[in-house]
């Protein structure tokens, strides 16, 4: 019985399963900030083989770093609900080495795309953002620290690094400030999630903030992340660019502040659901140019 159970358990496993392993979401809104940067950055043409090749290798390396994060969190999946269904805890992936190897496998195809058609910084900064997203995040700080998220949220920089050194030779102000804006970002992203799924936390007893701090304390954190991100377009836009970005700002800063003054799971949901939105414009407005 020992030796059949294995077999049937990975028939259950479909493409579904090896696709929700790279958390597609995440990739794409990583994908997002990469291309962007990149079309505003090669403004008015970009040819449309480095934008094909870095979206394959960002879509490759991202995917990846998510399955192998799949198969080193396996365990504390397993212990929370919103995470016992995906497809190692479940079961349906039956060996979790085959998640190591899919993911490995994934970043080896995105780095061998990004040496063929992309300059060796591009490149440089995908492996740099895998490598701080599996190494610093997952194994190192995502059990031991609430900074985990900050430290290791400096993964989300790279692929917008990645997108400016795909057409650029330059390295001027703009692409560190839009990078700084995705390292705010994160946490108060995150930690506005944490807020919701507070009690997951707990049962995996992993130590993120909202579930160490009181939520108060939590909103005050994700209130002073927020300020920091919301002043970064300003250094990077211009003209009607700029005036987007403060109106949009200034809206996610009240929600901010709201949910600092009232701690609410319903103003958590809110915030965090806008925090996606903020960031999808924003790096839409840099294909008109930065």
């Amino acid at each position: 019985m020992r030796s059949e159970t294995p077999s049937l358990v990975l028939d259950r496993a479909t493409w579904k399963d090896w696709l929700i392993l790279t958390k597609p979401g995440v990739t794409a809104l990583l994908l997002l900030t990469s291309l962007t940067t990149a079309v505003g950055a090669a403004r008015p043409w970009l040819p449309w083989t480095t934008l094909l090749a870095l979206a394959l290798a960002g879509v490759c390396m991202a995917g990846g770093a998510a399955a192998v994060n799949h198969y080193f969190d396996r365990d504390i999946d397993a212990l929370m609900p919103r995470t016992a269904n995906r497809p190692l805890p479940s079961g349906r992936i039956a060996h979790p080495e085959q998640a190591l190897f899919f993911g490995v496998a994934l970043m080896c195809l995105g780095v061998a795309i990004g040496v063929v058609w992309l300059p060796l910084e591009s490149v440089l900064c995908i492996v740099l953002g895998a490598i701080v997203y599996i190494l610093i995040y997952t194994l190192w700080l995502k059990r031991r620290t609430p900074l985990g998220v900050v430290i290791g949220g400096a993964a989300g920089c790279f692929p917008v690094l990645a997108g400016w050194a795909a057409v650029r030779v330059d390295w001027p102000l703009t692409p560190w400030v839009l990078a700084l804006l995705v390292f705010f970002w994160t946490p108060a992203h995150f930690w506005a999630y944490g807020l919701l799924r507070r009690d997951d936390y707990t049962l995996a007893a992993v130590p993120v903030l909202p579930v160490l701090a009181t939520p108060r304390e939590t909103a005050g954190y994700v209130w002073g992340h927020t300020l920091l991100t919301v002043l970064m377009p300003g250094l990077a836009f211009h003209g009607w660019q700029a005036f987007v970005a403060f109106v949009l700002g200034a809206w996610f800063f009240a929600l901010a502040f709201r949910l600092w003054l009232r701690p609410t799971l319903a103003h958590a949901r809110r915030f965090y659901h806008v925090s996606n939105l903020y960031l999808c414009v924003i790096f839409a407005l840099a294909l008109f140019g930065i």
